[in-house]
């Protein structure tokens, strides 16, 4: 069941955990010796980055981590993890050749703060009602999926020197677990009637084949439809759960 509850594209969780992972998974750009240069070209080269960096360490100054992106029911969401995730994105983009002068890519770039922002939003309405509904983090779970993480490192040294690349602590990773598990507690659905939410076949099918284009291999619609039909029920109660929300956007 989990397997498929991942795949519900109802904007869950920009956490540590995303970032954390993509930074462990990232590798270390190639250092450029200098050897094939010459007539001082590494020299003005080496002074470009510099300027480089001094403007990324401005614009990052410039923002405010504490900034309020959004208002969900009177509780402010603020950046927070939003800036790391813009960063992974603006590399990519790049990666691919992308111009950042371009328009292109500042659509890209718009488009897809946007969707983060939405996410966090999410996230935000599902914690609240996860609060109202009493539920809480399973400690023991979260201790054993941060030791899962932590496993993925073979030294602690590596460990530490991915969270410092992600702009995260431990305590950023064990909050963002706990969140997760609150969350995943809540679209359990068991606080609610069997009832309460309707679905149309018409609804599942259509959820299996939007799922099935994205993963070809999940198995036959009779297998997974007691899946699939839960997965409906879900961004439903999510959908219904923004109705019934105050939301504003700042950004």
């Amino acid at each position: 069941m989990k397997r498929l509850q991942k795949t519900l594209t109802i904007g869950v969780a920009v956490t540590a955990i995303s970032v954390f992972a993509a930074c462990g998974d990232g590798e270390a750009p190639e250092e450029n010796n200098g050897a094939d240069t010459e007539n001082g070209e590494q020299i003005d080269q080496d002074a470009e980055e510099d300027e480089d960096e001094d403007a990324d360490e401005d614009a990052a100054a410039d923002t405010d981590s504490s900034e309020t992106i959004a208002t969900v029911n009177g509780e402010e969401v603020t950046r927070g993890h939003l800036d790391q995730q813009m960063e992974q994105v603006e590399e990519m983009l790049m990666q691919q050749g992308m111009d950042p002068e371009e328009e292109e890519f500042q659509e890209m770039m718009q488009m897809q703060e946007e969707m983060y922002v939405d996410e966090l939003v999410t996230e935000r309405i599902l914690l609240q009602e996860a609060d109202n509904q009493g539920i809480s983090a399973d400690e023991d779970e979260v201790e054993e999926q941060y030791a899962q993480i932590r496993g993925q490192f073979e030294e602690d040294e590596e460990f530490e020197q991915a969270l410092e690349a992600s702009g995260f602590t431990e305590e950023d990773l064990m909050e963002d677990i706990r969140k997760n598990s609150v969350v995943s507690q809540l679209l359990e659905l068991d606080h609610l009637e069997e009832d309460a939410i309707e679905v149309s076949d018409e609804e599942v099918e259509q959820m299996y084949e939007m799922q099935q284009m994205q993963n070809p291999e999940m198995g036959e619609f009779d297998d997974v439809r007691d899946e699939i039909e839960k997965n409906v029920k879900q961004q439903k109660y999510v959908e219904q759960l923004r109705e019934e929300s105050d939301i504003e956007i700042h950004v």
